[in-house]
């Protein structure tokens, strides 16, 4: 690597614009959308503007796979923390759902395939239909 004695004005001004932008926290996007680099650097923006939701401040952070995304306006609930709390409880205790146990507790119960069994209604009868395949016999023996 050359030292800075060695390098021309342009490499000079390159290595300055690289570290600039190492240290960079965030940035501006083409939608206007300020982008920060780390989640950490996004929380402590949010939480220097309390009053705002984080949809309000048009600001998002690149995710660890390099997709900006950003935290969600919604709270829960009292009802909801508990719910969650329970959820955990379970997970550390192994206690684990089956897809019928999962589906039941959301009404989504099966019906049986005996109950289900769709019929289309013809719309010629038998008889016409036995006539049609002789003639249809017919014409591809002769």
């Amino acid at each position: 690597m050359k030292t800075v004695a060695e390098m021309s004005v342009d490499e000079l001004k390159e290595l300055i614009r690289q570290v600039v932008a190492e240290q960079r926290e965030y940035f501006l996007d083409e939608d206007g959308w300020l982008v920060f680099t780390s989640e950490e650097a996004y929380a402590r923006y949010l939480s220097r503007h309390p009053d705002k939701m984080p949809s309000e401040l048009r600001a998002c952070f690149i995710d660890e796979n390099g997709v900006k995304a950003y935290y969600s306006d919604y709270e829960l609930t009292e009802e909801g923390l508990k719910r969650l709390e329970e959820a955990r409880k379970d997970l550390e205790a192994g206690r684990t759902y089956s897809w019928a146990e999962v589906k039941r507790a959301l009404g989504m119960e099966e019906k049986s395939t005996k109950s289900f069994t769709p019929t289309v209604p013809s719309k010629t009868s038998k008889g016409s239909r036995k006539k049609s395949a002789r003639q249809f016999s017919a014409k591809s023996d002769g």
